[in-house]
């Protein structure tokens, strides 16, 4: 009788899109994340592109983040998960990119005012109000993430905080009193980057 054939457990890699607002920032950050040798690449599928767009927005970000799902769709090389990182910093149509991106199933990590609070909060638990992304930086730089820079490969330098800053990040969103309909851009602060990270991390 021939021996049953043995079944590969080994977990298909996904594929992932991350759509960056931020030009240095964020990619760097997300890239820094695929490229950690820890993770014995399990991150191949990975995809960071950059969407250079003159007006800069989200709505604009959601829209392309739209167009390449669907394109890789009818190449039958569809991607398993879409997400689109930007933050308010003084943008307008957060409504209109929310709604566009729940609609195609786009999901969004968000953050009020910057993505640094993403950062500060691999410091320490924060439910500090920044009305200007330039302010958040500054006590970055100065007190916590010295000399910080945007070019910088954060994660490299956070990685040890990561998990640190994911319970953080969850301790914030339970301090905030969302009320049924709303959606983040209306809190400060706020950010859910963490789910993106804690996602990338479990794979």
């Amino acid at each position: 009788m021939p021996k049953p054939r043995k079944v590969s457990l080994r977990k298909i890699r996904e594929r992932i899109l991350i759509l960056c607002e931020g030009a240095k920032t964020e990619p760097n950050y997300f890239a820094g994340i695929k490229s950690d040798k820890s993770l014995d690449n399990q991150l191949t599928g990975l995809r960071i592109e950059i969407y250079d767009t003159k007006y800069n927005t989200a709505l604009e970000l959601v829209r392309e983040a739209v167009d390449l799902k669907k394109e890789a769709t009818k190449e039958s090389n569809s991607y398993d998960s879409v997400w689109v990182v930007v933050d308010l910093d003084g943008y307008a149509k957060h409504p209109d990119a929310f709604h566009l991106a729940k609609k195609n199933k786009v999901k969004i990590a968000f953050s009020s005012i910057s993505f640094e609070y993403w950062f500060l909060l691999h410091y320490g638990k924060f439910n500090l109000v920044f009305e200007r992304s330039r302010d958040l930086e500054a006590l970055l730089r100065d007190k916590y993430y010295i000399n910080y820079k945007k070019s910088f490969f954060h994660y490299e330098k956070l990685k040890d905080k990561t998990q640190r800053a994911i319970h953080n990040a969850q301790w914030l969103r339970e301090q905030i009193d969302f009320k049924e309909g709303d959606l983040p851009y209306k809190y400060n602060p706020f950010t859910n980057v963490d789910e993106l990270v804690e996602y990338l991390l479990s794979l």
